[in-house]
């Protein structure tokens, strides 16, 4: 296990108030202001890299965001928040840090309070990435909880069929945390149909983006509907291949398979330049991670939710560990 890199550029985003949205490559887009996801995913990564200053930045930014039984999503350059209801996607990535700080014994009674009061928003929501995102952090507070959103997470596959195995009509973005959160769920609680459910997922993911093209992202420029069979090459993004690489490692920890390691090895190849671009996806100086692959070229803004999806990835396969 090599020395982890330093991080200049991520820990350029983060002030003592939160984490910058967007950056230009360069300097930061300060009127783009800040998010709760980012707070949430970078928690994710100073916790694991044992950073407590930037940790306290970013759950002091979470519990500032509460809103009611919710969170604002957004908040001004100014560090005003914006009074809109984060989307349900953030609000379960609050919960998955909140999780994973109690797994830490990180502001233990912040993080159960967290968990707890905002459950009433997010059981109401039509979207499953925010239930995937909930079990991944429910996962370290109770198997009861864990149950709970899993349940509600296998609800959305009940109309899938072998042809299209996948819950919704149009294939878009972030869809491996769908396998991920099974199988984490599997790998903890030893669920057998968890795990193959997770796994057939997976597969099928990876079949979609393999499918007569070079190993990617599917592209944001159209997605993948339903009985499709061309898949967009472009605009690809950093979140989609770090989420293959970590399910793809879920599955390796359940199976043993080193195929499986291999897999999660080969999305994280698309970072090192083994994509169709064919270039490097950041800069090693500074471990600046690019926003994606469009039509074009690379696209060299820099924000906050790449950067921690390569920093994220290196640490979870360095250590062979997922979270």
């Amino acid at each position: 296990m090599g020395k982890f890199p330093q991080t200049p550029y991520f820990d350029s985003l983060i002030d003592d108030f939160g984490m910058w949205q967007h950056t230009d490559g360069k300097s930061i887009l300060r009127e783009e202001g800040y998010s709760l996801d980012d707070a949430a995913r970078g928690l994710l990564l100073t916790l694991a890299l044992g950073r407590s200053n930037q940790s306290e930045v970013l759950l002091s930014y979470i519990v500032k965001s509460r809103a009611g039984v919710g969170f604002y999503g957004f908040a001004t350059p100014d560090r005003e928040f914006i009074p809109n209801i984060a989307s349900s996607d953030a609000t379960g990535q609050a919960i998955w840090a909140a999780g994973y700080a109690l797994s830490k014994d990180f502001h233990n009674d912040i993080a159960n309070d967290l968990i707890t009061e905002v459950m009433p928003y997010l059981n109401e929501t039509k979207y499953m990435r925010g239930y995937a995102y909930a079990l991944l952090g429910a996962i370290y507070v109770s198997k009861d909880l864990a149950d709970y959103y899993y349940q509600k997470l296998l609800t959305f596959f009940d109309s899938t069929s072998d042809e299209w195995p996948w819950p919704e009509p149009v294939m878009t973005y972030g869809n491996g945390i769908m396998p991920y959160a099974m199988l984490r769920y599997a790998l903890v609680y030893g669920d057998k149909k968890a795990a193959k459910l997770g796994r057939k997922t997976l597969l099928f993911l990876e079949e979609c983006c393999t499918r007569n093209r070079q190993r990617g992202p599917i592209g944001n420029d159209g997605w993948l509907p339903r009985g499709v069979e061309a898949v967009p090459t472009y605009s690809q993004q950093p979140i989609d291949a770090a989420y293959m690489i970590w399910a793809w490692l879920a599955a390796y920890q359940l199976s043993g398979n080193v195929t499986d390691r291999e897999n999660s090895e080969l999305w994280m190849r698309w970072f090192e330049g083994d994509n169709v671009a064919n270039t490097k996806m950041y800069n090693p100086k500074d471990m600046r991670c690019f926003d994606g692959i469009d039509s074009w070229g690379v696209h060299y803004n820099s924000g906050a939710e790449s950067n921690i999806c390569l920093l994220l990835s290196k640490y979870l396969l360095q250590n062979n560990i997922t979270i």
